[in-house]
């Protein structure tokens, strides 16, 4: 019973210090009027709410790709932010357009860098179309709160846990360096709060109990969605299962399903030389438009 008091007295002390560390990064972000990369999701209605909290005037914008996943329940969480939204559900030849654009100015070095730069590539063109000039996400957090599957693998090992986020702390940085250059074609800025070297120390520190509770945690990022719900995030936002913005998006299968039309099955792809229909139909973009900056791993 005293070590169980104990435990739940550090969880509330840990949750009231990382909600002041949540004030702090996006009382970070340089304007008083910005768009926030939406998906409805903890992340990114944590970064909402605490924009909105400083009295930043705030608009979420969220994108689809032929499913209205996302954008459902990013309308539901809107309204009860009272926060307003932008979206579009895009077609496959705007997909298109966005991949083509993407290749052109991002150096990449494999395929969910590239899905990740198309889906900021709209978010940033919706941005730009209603004159806003500053996008903020809430990059980050995933990796710092074990957000992601793998993180299931090291449950019971702090080290290895640590290491992992570092690692894939850095992926982040080097990848907004891309983004960066994909916000640059909308005449955007940027913003990415969560990465911040101030914050990231932070929330490294927190110890692994309070973020995943076993193998079998399949929701994971326990003290985080305790903070969201503290700064008011509405529960069904806070409590909602992660999903990556390119499959949440539905980016990922719309670039399979374009590359199907376009001719390129799995038949094809391995007749190429290529692992599948998605990376066939990615080279011959690069050909086409005579680039050489996408590397697969």
């Amino acid at each position: 019973m005293v070590i169980a008091e104990a435990h739940k007295l550090r969880s509330a002390n840990i949750v009231e210090s990382l909600t002041e560390k949540i004030r702090e990064a996006a009382k970070s972000i340089s304007v008083n009027e910005l768009g926030v990369s939406f998906s409805g999701g903890v992340d990114s209605s944590i970064l909402a709410v605490s924009c909105r909290d400083l009295g930043k005037k705030v608009t979420l914008i969220t994108i689809g790709f032929s499913s209205m996943r996302d954008i459902e329940v990013s309308r539901e969480v809107s309204r009860e932010l009272q926060l307003p939204l932008l979206y579009k559900v895009l077609s496959l030849e705007e997909l298109e357009e966005g991949i083509a654009s993407a290749l052109k100015i991002v150096k990449f070095d494999r395929l969910v860098l590239l899905e990740l730069a198309v889906c900021f590539y709209f978010v940033f063109k919706i941005a730009s179309e209603h004159g806003i000039r500053t996008v903020a996400s809430a990059n980050g957090l995933d990796e710092l709160f074990c957000g992601y599957d793998l993180y299931r693998r090291y449950s019971n090992n702090e080290k290895g846990a640590r290491e992992i986020m570092k690692a894939l702390i850095e992926t982040a940085r080097r990848d907004k360096v891309e983004i960066d250059k994909v916000a640059a074609l909308w005449n955007v800025n940027y913003e990415s709060p969560f990465l911040s070297e101030r914050f990231v120390r932070f929330a490294l520190n927190i110890p692994l109990q309070y973020k995943i509770r076993g193998e079998n945690d399949e929701l994971r990022k326990h003290v985080l969605r305790e903070a969201a719900l503290k700064i008011g995030v509405p529960r069904l936002a806070a409590m909602r299962r992660k999903k990556a913005f390119q499959y949440s998006s539905g980016i990922h299968k719309a670039i399979g399903k374009l590359a199907r039309r376009k001719g390129y099955t799995k038949k094809r792809a391995k007749d190429l030389g290529y692992s599948g229909e998605v990376e066939a139909y990615i080279k011959a973009m690069l050909i086409r438009e005579n680039i050489s900056s996408f590397t697969s791993r």
